[in-house]
């Protein structure tokens, strides 16, 4: 039986070598290629390498100590130009600030009849021609005549200034008067550095009206 099935074994595989054969038309079995000599066996493909991403180049030390130092210098020179820029305005304001208080320190005391506050506020040119109590009396006369001082608004613009001097012009209105008008007060700066009145026009009632009540 075992001899039975190695012939029809080997009749096969003559049978497949024939028709091998024919297919690729040589008549002979092709041969299995072999492996050559010494080469490596690979039972899995090799891995595909990931290119990396270039590396950004870092900043020379000199380049940064280069930058640092110019962005220093800027800032100092800004900083020193703001110094002096915040010097001059302060100064400006305070002088401009000095003078324009007294005079409304001045006007306020005349609106609230405190008359002796309001002399207060004035130089030595003045006081030295007339007292307080003459004062006093020249501020109750204009008041019972054309009646209190009730606004002062200051005319837009009008200011004008030197180093020792400075000029108001305001526009007056009393309870008495349907029209208002300009009072020009002209300051001086003492040695001391306050700011005192150094002309109001010796008169505080109106001035450049007409038909103006008759005062008794």
């Amino acid at each position: 039986m075992q001899g039975r099935q190695g012939r029809e074994g080997e009749a096969w595989e003559k049978l497949a070598s024939r028709k091998m054969a024919a297919l690729n038309g040589t008549g002979k079995v092709p041969a299995i290629p072999q492996r050559p000599p010494g080469m490596t066996r690979i039972d899995q493909p090799p891995p595909t390498q990931r290119v990396g991403r270039p590396k950004r180049e870092a900043p020379q030390p000199k380049r940064i100590r280069k930058f640092v130092f110019v962005g220093a210098a800027v800032l100092l020179i800004c900083a020193v130009i703001a110094f002096f820029v915040g010097m001059n305005l302060f100064q400006g304001i305070a002088a401009s600030s000095g003078p324009a208080r007294t005079t409304t320190q001045f006007l306020t005391a005349l609106s609230a009849k405190d008359y002796a506050s309001a002399y207060s506020n004035l130089g030595p040119s003045i006081t030295i021609q007339i007292s307080q109590d003459e004062f006093a009396r020249q501020g109750q006369a204009d008041d019972k005549c054309y009646g209190p001082i009730s606004d002062y608004p200051e005319v837009a613009d009008s200011a004008t200034s030197t180093d020792t001097s400075q000029t108001y012009t305001y526009n007056i209105k009393r309870e008495g008067l349907k029209e208002s008008y300009k009072w020009t007060i002209t300051l001086q700066k003492d040695q001391d550095g306050t700011w005192k009145i150094s002309d109001y026009g010796n008169d505080l009632g109106p001035r450049g009206l007409k038909n103006l009540p008759t005062c008794k």
